[in-house]
């Protein structure tokens, strides 16, 4: 588990929060402590601490995969671009042929 700073607030006997920033936004994660069960300070801590980071880690990979499908379109728009430059070469390199060609019979 990634180690993020956390804040921890503690209400006796009942739960814990696990408080922590991801992208300039509060992210919390939270242990409840059943009432047949008996509360457990550091238990709690590590319960909160690990259900923050799976909310920081899930909107991270979908920021990641955001990032990847916008650079996958940025891609495909330069492909076409490239494609649409290398048929205007094609086309100028086969009119200036023609012209020299043309020239040629003249000369």
């Amino acid at each position: 588990m990634k180690n993020y700073n956390y804040k921890y607030v503690v209400i006796p006997g009942k739960k814990i929060i696990a408080i922590s920033t991801y992208a300039g936004r509060t992210v919390k994660g939270v242990a409840k402590c059943h009432p047949n069960d008996e509360f457990d300070v550091e238990f709690g801590k590590k319960l909160a601490a690990a259900r923050c980071n799976e909310k920081i880690s899930y909107k991270r990979l979908t920021r990641a995969l955001n990032k990847y499908r916008e650079t996958i379109d940025e891609s495909l728009a330069l492909d076409k671009k490239i494609v649409q430059t290398r048929d205007y070469v094609l086309d100028a390199s086969a009119a200036h042929e023609e012209a020299q060609r043309v020239l040629m019979e003249l000369a």
